[in-house]
């Protein structure tokens, strides 16, 4: 016999019954269950539905193989989570009741790693699951179609023959390389200066099925900021966006005012602080121990 397996089982085993026996904050029963409903998830995520943007995304046909829906209830609260292979590391978004979040934790199996979509006051139950590697909290704007006013100006649709270009002025501001496929299944429009790409907006997702899309990669080269240019980027994308979709919706940093200004021009009205982050998840004892110790400083106070 292991002596050492056995003994760490019984170490989770006491841990999880300390928590069990310590936990009064959170001892509300609640059903989990997996969602496969597309109509009963919407139901969910509408009321948010600008917060829960890319989580609707995840709702069109082609990301439904690569999708799960996982929701905890309890009397009139519930927690709805989404994981996604769509991307790597994969997604989570996260909706709901915090309290009832953590039942919901503990109940599913949580990516290894992934990129997090939540609001500050899930920060509690998540940052007991998963170390962050960053996180951000963002202001989400949203833009109606009733809301929405154009920039004078208007920017140059770019085409995948452009990703040349594109990824060369994306390559100042961050790591990643575009493809052509992105750039034909998204929206992007640029500013030219001499021949040379100067700034670009384009998007993160779109939802034709239901009406909505997230604008985002907005840059300029920072020889030509200042100029108002992402700003008439952002405006020709949104144009384009609002003549099949809804709302528009973007995440900006809280503290980037003139940024704030510029898309509230554009029609873009605030609706909710947002966090995204990358996290890796805790091991199961780091995972336990910390919830164990919370709760035992709870129970004392």
């Amino acid at each position: 016999m292991n002596l050492g397996l056995l003994n760490l089982k019984m170490r989770v085993e006491l841990i999880r019954r300390l928590i069990k026996k310590t936990s009064k904050d959170e001892n509300i029963a609640a059903q989990v269950r997996r969602l496969t409903d597309k109509d009963e998830i919407l139901s969910y995520l509408e009321p948010q539905r600008a917060y829960s943007a890319t989580a609707i995304a995840h709702l069109e046909p082609k990301f439904s193989l690569e999708s799960k829906w996982f929701i905890a209830r309890s009397q009139d609260r519930f927690a709805l989570c989404l994981i996604s292979k769509s991307m790597s590391p994969d997604y989570m978004f996260i909706l709901g009741d915090k309290s009832t979040l953590t039942f919901l934790f503990q109940s599913i199996s949580l990516p290894g790693e992934a990129y997090i979509t939540c609001q500050p006051e899930h920060l509690e139950i998540v940052e007991r699951y998963y170390e962050f590697k960053w996180h951000y909290l963002m202001k989400r704007m949203v833009a109606t179609r009733e809301s929405f006013t154009p920039a004078s100006r208007q920017a140059t649709r770019l085409r995948p023959a452009h990703v040349k270009e594109i990824n060369q002025l994306y390559k100042i501001y961050t790591g990643n390389i575009f493809t052509k496929h992105q750039i034909r299944k998204g929206v992007y429009y640029g500013i030219w200066h001499d021949g040379r790409l100067v700034s670009v907006a384009g998007t993160h997702l779109i939802s034709p099925t239901y009406g909505l899309a997230y604008v985002g990669n907005v840059f300029t080269h920072p020889s030509y900021r200042n100029q108002g240019l992402a700003t008439i980027c952002t405006s020709s994308v949104t144009a384009e966006l609002l003549d099949f979709c809804t709302e528009v919706v973007l995440n900006v940093e809280p503290t980037n005012w003139a940024a704030i200004k510029a898309y509230a021009s554009l029609g873009y009205m605030d609706h909710c602080p947002i966090v995204e982050a990358l996290g890796q998840r805790k091991s199961l004892i780091g995972a336990l121990l910390v919830n164990f110790w919370r709760k035992l400083a709870l129970n004392s106070t």
